[in-house]
């Protein structure tokens, strides 16, 4: 069942890290289990695999703690931390490893800079990224989608880190209109649906938040012919 307006919106303003109408009342620790599946344009599904988030609070800190733990298709395991500010969603730092050894990364983030350590492949890197202040980094992007403020009219550009770009990545994200998802494990979901993309990289897709809970129901992002398909489980 779709219930589904669009609304057009006429101006667009960077959102930064810290803006007040972030839904901070959302922020709560938890599992979610994610699929990932890429298909061709016909639906069929080309691979799969599936990623963990597990939110946590250090309240002694003032810290949001994001992980994310990939399964991947060929039986490689990628883990990423995050760690935020709880107060902004600024970040403060971020840690990948993966399993057997194809890529590590150790990120410090500073208000204007990112100083970057990678190991890619045995390629080093040690370097510094200037970025623009009041940004999120890219590995929290799913999660910065569920607390946003989202109402008719809402155009906004979040500026992100993301290492393969050298720093900034501008995101575009757009309230669409609203849906009802019979979910995968039987209940039924009221969500917002937002569109949001950073350009040629990642068109813009479609995204799916449950309206009570700001979590990630669903996106769909074409990638060429194919589409990247990632759902709660």
């Amino acid at each position: 069942m779709i219930l589904l307006t669009t609304h057009i919106a006429r101006c667009q303003t960077v959102f930064k890290a810290g803006d007040p109408s972030i839904r901070y009342d959302l922020i709560k620790p938890g599992v979610t289990l994610y699929k990932i599946a890429t298909t061709d344009s016909s639906g069929r599904i080309m691979s799969e695999f599936t990623c963990r988030h597990t939110v946590s609070v250090n309240s002694a800190k003032g810290w949001l703690i994001l992980t994310q733990q990939y399964q991947l298709p060929d039986g490689r395991s990628l883990l990423d931390s995050t760690i935020a500010q709880i107060s902004s969603l600024a970040p403060v730092r971020m840690r990948m490893v993966t399993t057997p050894h194809f890529m590590n990364m150790n990120l410090d983030f500073r208000a204007a800079e990112v100083h970057a350590v990678a190991d890619k492949g045995g390629k080093k890197t040690d370097t510094l990224h200037k970025m623009e202040e009041g940004y999120f980094d890219s590995n929290l992007l799913d999660y910065v989608f569920g607390l946003l403020p989202y109402k008719k009219g809402f155009r906004v550009t979040l500026n992100t880190y993301t290492f393969e770009r050298n720093g900034m990545d501008p995101w575009q994200v757009e309230y669409v209109g609203e849906d009802i998802l019979n979910s995968t494990w039987g209940k039924v979901t009221f969500c917002y649906v937002v569109k949001t993309g950073n350009g040629n990289l990642a068109p813009d897709g479609m995204t799916w938040i449950e309206k009570s809970t700001g979590q990630v129901i669903k996106r769909v992002i074409p990638m060429g012919k194919m589409y990247y398909v990632i759902t709660k489980v």
